[in-house]
């Protein structure tokens, strides 16, 4: 009953935390998302904690919670739980954006993460009560439990377009229900014909999980829709357009890749750097939201009267400088505008890159003339030897203010502007626009990117390439292959009334003019960046500047990421002493989680040692070192293959649901190795996954070339070739140290409350090393946490 319990209660609790996720990135908390890892691991953490306390003051032998009847009531309170919590926290009036100024909505907040963390709790439970009452079988344990994670990661793939976020999640939850009633019936059943103890706690069980079925097939059924569905944030765009009159859904449908709801209304006005000057009307637009939010605008376009308003964007200035171009790349993430540029320019041929294959689809039945590709833009630029006259990229990015600062994208990196260049024909030119930001730093960001890129093609004059425009609030940066036709921008800006920003020989009256600042903010920085790079001295610049503009690369691959901490200070006093503008930035959050994480994990972690008394075998300092290191050593590694197969599978959902999966199934054949009668020495283990780590790591940093260029499948079976040998050495040194390296149950309890905590922080510490020095810091430290589990071991 013990490892059947373990693997169900494992297999729903993936499943639950791989959801969670999914509802956080629907609601308006795409800032706590990144807490979800870091509750389910507070909750393991706890459960340690809590053991260890039980079998300090357990007064026999006997540990009564491994029997049926306890295994059934853990089960029980699992489900109950998860499925309890969920519907908490969807329903609570926590607002994320008002935790600066409400009071409550702090007592709100910690109000949900400790609910949520209580089924990870009750599950972490489980699996601790099998580490200490059967350390003799610590391998077949560990297997058990990463067996059952690796099937629960599976769940949401294949069944979230079937049944929805909310549904999916209570279905899940419930599965441990089964095996919960039937213990509970069978106890109930052996008392009864033998007459031996009372009958009266298995009925109230039975009858406690029949009770909690018959409620969640209500939950379940159409009766009650809106009870367990996710709604998207009143602040993002799904939410706000909903509130007006005669606005509809059309479909909406769930995949693992996000929810996409296609939205019917007369009062969608999508024309990012439209001129003020254009007084017609605009077509009818519908739109697609993914999680509520990044709209894709569908334009009618039947006739060319539909698309005679984009003659008047900002981003028609490729168009331009290049007048009816016969080849066309629309990089479409999100907007839509770029086809109704392309369409109106007369393009002969039109390519739309859509990385999703459910708005592909959409892509093609309203644009049947045009040429959709379902493939990761980087990839198809990888595998293709095609020329383009404009390569037009569009993505505007998260309308919540800091909500991009911990997103991962490669399409503005340094590798992804020379893939651009070397895709362009004589005189082609890239088109780039975005949001316009105040303090300068998305525009400086991309033209010193594309600075930097030109530079290493080796061309000698990159200013006499690069152009920037803008008006109130979008700005779009052009990069030619042959130097820019300054009269002919020129004369484009002026007859629409757009500024000029940044344009060889320009004249400086021409950066303030029709939208006025304060002061030409953006010109002048851009002036003393190029006067940096004509110095050679660009890094002067990056340092003295109040944000983090460098350009981004492929190993740090964060293009709404600008915070300095040494400079927060200063950036506070720029921001009007507003600590609520401060406080939407993700870096924020991080610090937040990580005091919040630090404060829990001692306490959890300084509890037991405190209450044990001198009769039971303290857990030494090796011993500490040796989980924690272990801890922290799995979740950098995990997490830095997560990151570096977002490249190379162009989806942070792919990659996560891979690397998880396979992970879990090949370190549970690591564990189930070491309840072999083969001998297993911890130290040697560690040893070989140190020495695993290190070529499997440069390995990837050389070939992420050769991988973006070669077919899908066997992208993934080198990913997976890579990560079996990981795997399986990952899985080795925990069960060997639970079951060699500990003399108690109160050490394997406490060890196991140790390796919960140093994974909530090292998973917090990831994402600040990734986004502050690179990806490939992450697995340096992995590396380093692994060495201090093995220096902490003693040889055995």
């Amino acid at each position: 009953m013990l490892f059947f319990a373990i693997f169900i209660v494992s297999f729903s609790t993936l499943a639950f935390e791989v959801l969670l996720t999914r509802v956080f990135a629907i609601g308006q908390w795409n800032h706590l998302s990144f807490m979800v890892i870091s509750i389910a691991l507070f909750g393991f953490g706890a459960s340690g904690t809590f053991l260890s306390l039980l079998e300090v003051f357990r007064e026999t032998r006997r540990r009564p919670w491994a029997d049926h009847l306890p295994l059934s009531m853990l089960l029980f309170l699992f489900s109950v739980g998860a499925i309890a919590s969920f519907l908490a926290v969807i329903h609570m009036p926590l607002d994320y954006f008002r935790l600066p100024v409400e009071t409550l909505q702090s007592i709100y907040l910690l109000a949900a993460y400790l609910c949520l963390s209580f089924p990870f709790f009750v599950s972490g439970l489980l699996i601790a009560i099998g580490y200490t009452t059967a350390p003799e079988k610590a391998g077949l344990v560990y297997f058990t439990a990463m067996a059952g994670s690796a099937l629960g990661a599976l769940v949401p793939v294949f069944l979230l377009p079937c049944m929805g976020e909310g549904k999916l999640i209570i279905m899940s939850a419930a599965i441990p229900l089964i095996p919960a009633a039937g213990a509970a019936a069978k106890k109930l059943f052996s008392r009864a014909k033998t007459s031996a103890g009372d009958s009266v706690l298995p009925g109230v069980m039975l009858g406690c999980n029949l009770a909690a079925m018959a409620i969640i097939v209500w939950l379940l059924s159409t009766a009650n829709p809106s009870l367990a569905r996710v709604s998207p944030s009143p602040y993002k765009g799904l939410g706000q357009i909903l509130q007006f009159p005669n606005t509809r859904v059309l479909e909406s449908n769930s995949t693992i890749r996000g929810r996409f709801d296609r939205v019917q209304t007369p009062y969608m006005r999508f024309a990012p750097g439209l001129s003020l000057k254009y007084t017609h009307s605009l077509p009818r637009q519908d739109v697609i939201y993914k999680d509520g939010d990044n709209p894709l605008v569908l334009y009618d376009l039947a006739d060319k009267e539909g698309s005679r308003f984009a003659v008047n964007m900002l981003s028609f200035a490729a168009y331009r400088l290049k007048p009816a171009p016969a080849d066309v790349l629309v990089v479409q993430q999100g907007g839509g505008s770029a086809v109704s540029c392309a369409t109106a320019a007369d393009a002969a041929s039109i390519t739309i890159i859509e990385q999703n294959r459910s708005i592909a689809n959409i892509l093609r039945q309203h644009y049947p003339g045009l040429q959709v590709v379902n493939r990761d833009p980087r990839v198809f630029l990888a595998q293709r030897s095609d020329q383009y006259d404009i390569i037009q990229i569009e993505n505007w990015g998260a309308s919540l203010p800091g909500a991009a600062a911990l997103n991962q994208e490669h399409l503005f990196t340094i590798e992804a502007f020379r893939e651009y260049w070397d895709h362009l024909k004589a005189g082609g030119l890239v088109s780039i626009s975005r949001k316009l930001l105040l303090p300068p730093s998305d525009s400086l960001r991309l033209w010193g990117t594309a600075y930097k890129a030109l530079k290493e093609v080796s061309i000698h004059q990159p200013r006499d390439h690069l152009a920037l425009i803008r008006n109130f609030d979008t700005f779009t940066l052009l990069i030619s292959r042959s130097p820019i036709d300054t009269a002919a921008l020129t004369e484009f800006a002026s007859s629409r009334n757009f500024d000029l920003v940044f344009l060889r020989g320009m004249d400086p009256d021409m950066a303030n003019r029709y939208h006025v600042f304060p002061k030409p903010f953006h010109h002048l920085e851009l002036t003393r960046l190029l006067d940096a790079w004509t110095k050679g001295r660009p890094e002067d610049y990056y340092q003295q500047y109040l944000l983090d503009v460098r350009p981004q690369s492929d190993r740090r691959p964060f293009p709404g990421r600008f915070m300095k901490w040494p400079r927060v200070k200063q950036l506070y006093e720029s921001l009007g002493n507003r600590f609520y503008a401060l406080f939407l930035s993700g870096e924020v959050v991080i610090a937040v989680v990580f005091g919040e994480a630090l404060i829990l994990s001692v306490f959890l972690l300084i509890l037991p040692v405190a209450l044990i008394t001198r009769k039971i075998s303290q857990p030494t300092v090796s011993q500490t070192s040796f989980f924690f290191g272990l801890g922290a050593g799995f979740m950098f590694v995990e997490l830095y293959l997560i990151k570096y197969f977002i490249l190379i599978f162009g989806d942070p959902i792919i990659s996560f649901t891979l690397v998880v999966s396979a992970i879990l199934v090949f370190s549970s054949l690591g564990g189930l190795c070491t309840h072999s009668r083969v001998k297993l020495n911890v130290r040697s283990a560690l040893l070989a996954l140190i020495g695993g780590l290190i070529p499997v790591a440069v390995i990837l940093e050389l070939m992420a070339d050769y991988l973006l260029a070669i077919s899908l499948v066997w992208r993934y079976v080198i990913a997976l070739l890579l990560i079996l040998p990981l795997g399986l050495l990952m899985g080795m040194p925990f069960p060997l140290g639970m079951r060699y390296l500990l003399t108690n149950p109160v050490q394997r309890a406490y060890a196991w409350s140790v390796n919960g905590c140093s994974s909530v922080l090292s998973s917090v510490i990831a994402a600040q090393f990734a986004i502050s020095f690179g990806i490939p810091t992450i697995v340096i430290a992995g590396i380093v946490a692994y060495l201090v589990a093995m220096v902490a071991v003693r040889k055995r």
